[in-house]
């Protein structure tokens, strides 16, 4: 059976090991199929999308930030009248919370 040359229209495979010319100077090398990528976490959240990640409701929150335990601007932030709270703040809190608990231990 003979094939048909590709047309310039045509879609190509592209260049792999098996079909790329021998090159001492260029590797090709086959990327992990079954990788998981994970999508980047976003810094700031609202209250409500907090509670259901964490499960500390928005009243609490707010009781955190009223109280001044969690500072404007460093762990809540009050933006177009929305609560927002920022996670990586907010966990660093908690991991400083627990430091004087293991050294009781």
């Amino acid at each position: 059976m003979k094939m048909a040359k590709p047309s310039s229209g045509d879609i190509q495979a592209p260049k792999t090991a098996k079909n790329a010319p021998y090159n001492e100077s260029h590797f090709v090398t086959q990327s992990n199929r079954d990788a998981v990528t994970v999508p980047p976490q976003p810094e700031w959240v609202l209250a409500s999308k907090y509670q259901d990640m964490t499960g500390v409701t928005r009243e609490t929150v707010k009781q955190r930030k009223k109280s001044g335990v969690w500072k404007e601007g460093q762990q809540v932030a009050v933006i177009a009248r929305r609560l927002y709270v920022n996670v990586k703040a907010a966990d660093q809190w908690i991991n400083d919370q627990l430091s004087p608990q293991r050294r009781r231990a």
